[in-house]
């Protein structure tokens, strides 16, 4: 399976599953994708973490594993308390976590739900949001890809 077979069958997956979720009116934004104009949201970014490619012998005797890890942030109206920004990332995580897609795609157990503070790692975050009117509170979910090559 290609890196984009990849990501496009955690999408189709993750878009599937949040659609009959009890959330399903939160609108999930992806990865370079520009933020909405919603008080509610989730925004789920796909990264690579690792690659090994190893043959031994001829063709159908070569292996590859990838993995990456699924990081998914949920932006609430700030003020409101921090109880369904959290509730949106236990329902990610357990749309995702112990999964297999695609028979080849093994989802490993989610990151317990956190709330991020801007400025120490936001190289995975949408840039802040005007006068601060969002609190977040971010999960993560890593994954490792086996095939054949």
């Amino acid at each position: 399976m290609t890196w984009d077979q990849v990501e496009s069958a955690l999408r189709s997956y993750i878009e599937t599953q949040w659609a009959i979720s009890s959330y399903s009116t939160i609108e999930l934004v992806w990865e370079n994708e520009p933020e909405p104009d919603f008080p509610r949201y989730m925004s789920v970014y796909i990264e690579g973490t690792y690659s090994e490619k190893s043959g031994y012998g001829g063709v159908g005797k070569h292996n590859s594993i990838e993995a990456g890890i699924i990081f998914f942030h949920s932006f609430t109206p700030s003020g409101e308390g921090k109880e369904e920004a959290v509730k949106l990332v236990v329902t990610m995580a357990g749309i995702l976590q112990l999964k297999t897609i695609e028979s080849v795609i093994d989802l490993e157990g989610s990151n317990p739900p956190s709330p991020a503070i801007y400025g120490t790692d936001d190289r995975l975050l949408p840039n802040p949001h005007p006068g601060g009117n969002y609190y977040r509170c971010s999960g993560s979910v890593p994954f490792i890809v086996r095939s054949g090559i």
